[in-house]
């Protein structure tokens, strides 16, 4: 298994699917779980619940301002049942702009704030992605 955390990861890994071919495809991810992570944080504290308890949140594109997290399948635990993310937020506006800008540009605030790197949060979201890819996720 080749997790690849390097940016721009997910171009990284389709470069050594491509030049490393006796690697199985099936055993090369790129680590994205760092704004997967970050994108959790964000709808728990939004709406006051456990970060387990939200989930399908999706990445698309490389770890960089021009990554795009989406809710449109996601879902949050309720006492009562799972509900969709966007009915529980209801506020189209902050999941379609501030949501989405924080989320990319989040390592970056970090850093900012800290004058630090964000170096023990990838560490603890390639354990997370490792956890999952080998064992998988709760139901």
């Amino acid at each position: 298994m080749v997790l690849v955390v390097a940016n721009p990861a997910n171009t990284n890994a389709l470069i050594l699917k491509e030049y490393a071919p006796s690697i199985p495809e099936k055993n090369i991810s790129a680590l994205t779980r760092l704004d997967h992570n970050r994108a959790l944080g964000q709808i728990s504290e939004r709406l006051n619940v456990e970060v387990s308890d939200v989930k399908n949140v999706i990445i698309w594109g490389n770890h960089s301002s021009t990554q795009y997290p989406d809710v449109n399948h996601a879902t949050v635990k309720t006492s009562s049942a799972e509900k969709p993310v966007r009915e529980l937020v209801a506020d189209d506006a902050w999941l379609n702009a501030e949501f989405i800008t924080t989320v990319q540009q989040r390592g970056a605030a970090i850093i900012k704030a800290r004058k630090l790197s964000s170096a023990l949060s990838a560490a603890s979201a390639a354990c997370d992605h490792i956890r999952d890819w080998v064992l998988g996720t709760p139901e």
